[in-house]
């Protein structure tokens, strides 16, 4: 603890950064969960519709188990006077609106990811002005009166990266997962898609 305290007042935004980014990747890790966004019994419904008589199986199942999946399945169900090309663009916009909502929170690590090494930074300035201060007024002969400020330094530095390294870690790691999970709703949805479509092109 000693050590921290010792990184100077530039560790309080630093430590504030650090609680923030621990709070968004657990939320993130317990809400990006597979099975909660791409839901199994909607897979299954989807699997076992034969064409448009179904609509309304579907839309029961989706107005009962609500999300990212079932909003763009209701996308994909809504407005079938349209040609299938445009229900694609349209599957696909809602595809775009649902991963919005599901990286909401990734602004957060991305904004503690590029702030956290200036912060280290600014404590390692800090650090060092400390040093040439102590330096101007008793010269170089005792350095146990600087070292304060060149363990500041580091220690902001220090601190300031390894705060940074795992938020990009853990933002690179959640965009990702919600592209994949988008993807793949996506293709169940032109799956469904094609069920209701099948009909008109015979």
């Amino acid at each position: 603890m000693g050590w921290l305290i010792g990184g100077g007042p530039i560790m309080i935004p630093l430590f504030i950064c650090s609680i923030l980014a621990l709070a968004v990747i657990l939320e993130r890790t317990i809400n990006l969960r597979k099975n909660r966004i791409v839901r199994l019994e909607l897979i299954d419904v989807i699997n076992a519709i034969k064409g448009p008589e179904d609509i309304q199986i579907i839309l029961t199942r989706c107005n009962a188990i609500k999300g990212p999946f079932s909003n763009i399945i209701k996308r994909a169900i809504s407005n079938i006077h349209l040609s299938r090309e445009e229900k694609v663009l349209d599957i696909q916009a809602a595809g775009r609106q649902e991963a919005k909502a599901l990286e909401r929170m990734l602004v957060v690590l991305e904004v503690i990811t590029a702030i956290a090494p200036l912060l280290g930074l600014l404590g390692t300035v800090l650090g060092m002005s400390q040093v040439f201060d102590v330096i101007s007024e008793i010269g170089l002969g005792q350095t146990k009166a600087f070292s304060g400020g060149i363990a500041q330094a580091l220690r902001t530095t220090i601190i300031g990266l390894s705060i940074a390294i795992p938020c990009l870690v853990a933002y690179s790691s959640f965009d990702r997962k919600v592209d994949i999970m988008i993807l793949e709703m996506e293709k169940y949805s032109l799956s469904l898609l094609n069920k209701l479509y099948a009909k008109r092109n015979k």
